[in-house]
Order: C-alpha cells, then structure tokens, then sequence
C-alpha cells in the first residue's frame, strides 16, 4: 500500500472507517463483546475500496473463512488469505469510489425497498414476554403521545422456545391480541431462531425429521446441538426444498396480518454439544470432591468458555446442495445466514406477494440487501460504541446494505440518561431506529428516566417522524441511482481533510450528521468542506432557526437536547408535521428549507408505504426547482401523479434561506 492510502468497505467490521491497521476474519461469529480487538462479527462482506495512488475496489466471493490483513503484521502491506481455492474475484477499475459501488449493485444486487413504517421508531426488549407487557408498552406511547411504528417480540413469547409457536398462557388468543395492537398502528414483529428443539409431537421438528430437512452429522445422522431450547437441529437452508418448506412456516403469522420478522441466532449460534458438554463433564467428574485446584479449575473454566461457537463443531456437520453434493458445512459457513433470509423472503412473497415484508436478519453475506435488512447485533451502553454505531453504518451501505442500525441505547449494560439521549439522536439517523435493551439491565424505553431526560427523547423521536418524507425520498433515490443513502465526507468531498472526518456523514445527499458522541459534552468540532452550510442545532421540530457558515473548521455549541445538523448549499430537505406512526393520515403539508445561492433541486417521492404496487407505477413525485435572482427566489412546482395514485399534498411551505442567512418565507397552493 502506498503510504496514503486509504481502505474503505468492508461492512461489519469493528476499528475506523479507513480500515488500516487492522486484521479482519470472515467467519460469521456470534460474539456480543464488541472489543476492538475483535477480527469478526455476524456478517461476512468481502468489499473494499482502495482510494488512492491507485483507487480501485475489490471483491472476492467465498462462503468459508476470508483473511484481510491490511497493515497489521506490515504497516504498508495489504494481505488477503482464501482458505480454499473455490472462489471468484472481481476487481473494479474506476477512479471514482461511488462509480466503483454503482458497479459492485450491479452485480451483487438492488437494496429493496421497506415499508414506510420502517423509518419510524421501532421499540424492543428482552424481553415483553407476555400480552399485558406489551400493552403497556403501547399504552405508553400513545397516552405519552410519542410516536412509534413498531414493538417486537423476543424469544420469551414462544412455547419452550420452540419456533412458529406461541406461548397460549402468555399470550391468551394471540391472533385478536395482534391485531387489537396493529389496530393501534403499531406492527409486530418476531423473532425467529433456526434452531428447531428435538421434541415428539412437535410438528415442525416432526415434518424436519420425516423429509430429511435437517442439517447431518458424519454418520447421516440428523446433527444435534443446543441454543435457546435445548437441543436441537438445524435446518439445512443450503437446498431450496428446505428454504421453501422453511418459508412456508411464516403462514400463520401472516394470516392474521404480521409480515415484519426478526430472525436471529442464525450464524449459526451453538451454545454447545452434547461431545462438548461431555468434555466439561468429565472434567468436573474427574476433580469431584477435590477443592485444591490449581490449572485443573483453569482448565475446566477455559473448556466452559470455549464451549460455545466453536470451529470444530463447525467442521463436525454436513449440508447437502441442489446437485445432492454433500459439503462441509464450514466450507459453506458464511451463507447460514444468508440462506435462511432468502427462505425466509421467499416465502412471505409467496404468502403475499403484493404487500411489502420486513425482515431484519443477524447473519448476513454480500448480496443479501435483495432480499432483507440487517442490524449491527448485541453491542454495548458504551460510548465507545456510538462510534462503532456510525463507522460501521458508513462502511455497510457501501456494501449494499442502506438499510441498517445498531441496538439503540446499547444491548447489554446499564446506559446512562446522556448516553441514551446521544444515541437516539444519532440513531434519529439513521435508517433503522430500533431502542434495544438486555433482561437484567436497566430499562431505556423513552418515558423511564427523570422529566427534563424524558421530555428531551421524546423532542427526538418526533423529529425523527418530521423528516419522515426526506428520508423516505432519498431512501427511494438510493435504491434507483445505487447509491449509498448514507455516505462518508470523503465521498463527497475529494479532501484530505474531509476523509479524515470520519465522525460526520452524509444522510441522504442534502443533510450532513455531526452527532455529539462523548460523555459530558455540551458541543464538538465540526469540519464543513468547500461550500456553504445552513446549521439547524436541532432540538424539536417546531424550532427551525438557522445559520449560514462557510466552509472550515468550527466548535458547535449542542446542549444535550440538541444535535448539530448542516444542510449542504444549494440543497434542500423536506419536512412534515410529525404522526404518532406512519399511515395515521394522509400527509397534506409539507415544510421545505435549505440555503439556496444559485439553484437547488428536490424531488418528493411518495407511495402507499406497504403495498409492492410501486413497482408498477403506482406512486406520485413533486419536483421543485428553486433558482435565486437578485432580489427573491424563483420557485417551481410541478406534480407527476396518475389517476390511480394523486397526489395529495395541499400545501407547500417554503423556508429558504440566501447566503447572508436572510429568511424568506412562501407558500405554493396544490391544486
């Protein structure tokens, strides 16, 4: 590598945005302790860019373990090691890094779309085991008048943990009790775990067994293992017979109006097995009454903690694919995950295959934005982990995956009312704006802190739903241009210095990020590359003063209620008054502002929100184009709808700003 060098890309990995330095190990793992010295993750994404003496990107597509040694062991040596021989390499010769991932969509895949609710706020928790806790989950929101789109459902509400169930104890006639709930404008969704628990009588373990759906051990033996429900099989996601028999299973679910899922565990996960568990055992066994260990508790200990997720019990079972090829499931290992998401999709459009589906998956390969989403897994309420959050949201839509977020608040341990605050405001965005929390640790939901901690969330979360038609607009733009909705400075702006800001990014192509990230801190350094900037310190929707800056290098002032945003000169953003949830009614106003010095450009884009009927035209635009003459600005509207979708938008409010931070203010009528 050359000295200036800078390696972007590959997806969910842990360390900066520019990847050198590090060693990174594509092995899909779950591992919740996201330290930094961590070499891999859930998801597998062999995708990079080199920007520099020589910009080109990279691709290699290889299901078993993948070695990217970029500066570790040599500070200017860039290292891949392919554990097998069997795999493809595509090299993208383009100066341009964003032509180089228009090129890499192409062939790997379009990101699909979600449901407009998608972009509202989602509320989880392991766990709301039960009917009454989620009613008083949605109680709260809505008596709150917070707004919310989505409560999910952890594995607690399943009978014994087992999949496609539900717990008839807990959740006393679930089909009236889902729909009361989706009455109320919220969406249910899910988990789903592959593990499926060894049980007579249960009849997806039944109908898994009698057609040889399940994964095989050395001898052809159904392979047995243990996750949530104890032991188990997995299913063999490899063949297509399974993926379809697999997706089937979603039909009762989606009988009763449910198609937003959560599949999880699926690297996939093993706590153990019984070999391990006997090794353990025996151990134990063997010091039986002895309390004067030394290395043999070491031991033991050491054989416990390494019990779970271990590479030979990988190695230890079979996968059979569509030619009747019997592989090596560490050979495969990668596409797990991959596989039971494209069953999984493939069945809820056979269920339904005009409503759009949600599905958020763990596990995840290159490719995979086709068919569903992913979130970035178990983190931490750590600050540290703010950063990760907007690094590895940067470098994942680069790889294909626009639509994604971390555990808002942090999974595990107790997160501060600061913490939880910054977070949500970053998380405000960004495309998945899910608040997730661990049994056993302290609450986060936005009404559970002090009055001043509370009221400022709930500022948040209705901002978020006020950019609600921007982000919706541009999410859709992405999707047609196959450009990453979020993206780096650095691919905007050629600088040095815009490369180095790797804590800023851009939200869609108007609205630049600068999220407070530190304990305590009541502002931060900013960097605003080459032109004009119109600064909102954002507080609530309803407070929209803002401020011309050129561009520099400056100290924001941002109270804990407020997050520094920057719309890009000669750009313009699109707002509405918020909803308690998406589809509550129909949008009739919309408020449009930016800073304008020549000519700036926005096209609104709206559909249902659910149905697939976009793909046959059936949506609307409103296309505004606002030029600056000397004295006023120019402003024209102009509407591109059908008779089967009109638009309906009534009114247009206009905020525009000139280079000196003048205000004008107009208003355009539709008829």
């Amino acid at each position: 590598m050359d000295k200036n060098d800078r390696i972007y890309g590959l997806g969910e990995t842990l360390g900066t945005l520019n990847k050198r330095g590090k060693k990174y190990r594509f092995y899909s793992t779950d591992d919740p302790m996201h330290t930094p010295e961590k070499e891999a993750l859930y998801g597998t994404h062999p995708f990079m860019i080199v920007d520099g003496k020589n910009t080109f990107g990279l691709f290699i597509d290889f299901p078993a373990e993948l070695i990217f040694d970029i500066g570790y062991e040599n500070i200017n040596t860039l290292k891949i090691t392919v554990t097998g021989k069997n795999f493809d390499l595509y090299i993208f010769e383009n100066e341009n890094k964003n032509s180089i991932i228009e090129e890499f969509l192409k062939l790997t895949g379009t990101p699909f779309l979600p449901p407009k609710w998608a972009f509202g706020f989602q509320q989880c928790r392991w766990s709301y085991p039960d009917k009454e806790s989620v009613n008083n989950i949605a109680d709260n929101f809505r008596k709150r008048e917070i707004p919310c789109d989505a409560i999910y459902l952890d594995i607690d509400y399943m009978e014994n943990y087992k999949v496609f169930t539900v717990d008839n104890n807990k959740f006393p006639d679930f089909p009236q009790f889902a729909r009361d709930i989706m009455k109320r404008g919220f969406k249910l969704v899910p988990i789903i775990d592959p593990g499926v628990k060894i049980e007579d009588g249960y009849n997806v373990c039944d109908e898994g067994v009698k057609n040889g759906y399940f994964c095989k051990d050395k001898d052809g033996k159904d392979y047995v293992t243990a996750v949530w429900p104890g032991l188990t099989y997995f299913p063999d996601f490899l063949n297509s017979t399974v993926r379809n028999w697999w997706g089937n299973l979603y039909k009762d679910f989606n009988d009763i109006g449910i198609r937003a899922f959560w599949n999880d565990m699926n690297e996939p996960a093993i706590f153990y097995t019984p070999d391990s568990l006997k090794e353990v055992s025996d151990i134990l066994k063997q010091n039986s009454g002895n309390t004067d260990l030394g290395i043999e508790a070491f031991t033991a200990k050491d054989k416990m903690l390494t019990m779970a997720n271990n590479r030979n019990d990988y190695k230890s079972f079979y996968q059979k694919d569509e030619s009747g090829n019997i592989i090596n499931h560490d050979d495969v290992h990668n596409l797990y995950g991959f596989n039971m998401a494209r069953g999984t999709a493939e069945g809820l459009m056979n269920l339904d295959p005009e409503k759009r589906y949600f599905l958020l998956s763990r596990s995840s390969y290159i490719g995979q934005q086709r068919f569903s989403y992913i979130w970035m897994g178990d983190n931490f309420s750590w600050w540290d982990h703010m950063q990760v959050h907007f690094r590895m949201l940067q470098s994942l839509n680069m790889c294909g995956f626009f639509y994604t977020g971390p555990d808002i608040g942090g999974f595990g341990g107790n997160s501060s009312p600061e913490l939880v605050i910054r977070w949500m405001q970053l998380g405000a965005f960004t495309p998945l704006y899910r608040n997730h929390s661990a049994i056993g640790t302290r609450n986060q939901e936005p009404w559970v802190y002090d009055e001043e901690s509370n009221d400022i969330l709930k500022n948040i979360i209705r901002l978020r739903y006020a950019f609600m038609p921007y982000a919706y607009s541009e999410f859709k733009k992405s999707t047609e241009n196959l450009s990453p909705f979020i993206k780096p400075l650095g691919f905007v702006f050629e600088t040095d210095r815009a490369k180095d800001a790797e804590d800023q990014y851009m939200y869609g192509d108007s609205l630049m990020v600068a999220p407070v990230y530190t304990p305590n801190a009541r502002g931060r350094y900013v960097h605003l590359p080459e032109v004009k900037w119109l600064k909102w310190t954002a507080s609530k929707f309803e407070d929209r003063n803002m401020t011309v800056y050129d561009s520099g290098d400056y100290f924001i002032d941002a109270n804990l209620n407020e997050i520094p945003l920057f719309i890009k000169e000669n750009s313009l953003i699109v707002l509405e008054n918020p909803k308690q949830y998406t589809g509550e009614k129909e949008t009739e106003n919309l408020y449009i502002t930016g800073l304008v010095t020549e000519e700036s450009e926005f096209t609104f884009y709206d559909d249902d929100g659910e149905s697939t009927g976009y793909k046959n035209g059936e949506y609307y635009k409103i296309n505004i184009k606002i030029s600056k003459t000397e004295t006023e600005f120019d402003v024209n509207v102009e509407i591109d709808d059908t008779e089967e979708y009109p638009c309906t938008i009534k009114n247009i409010f206009f905020e525009i700003y000139d280079e000196t931070g003048k205000k004008y203010t107009m208003e355009t009528k539709i008829d």
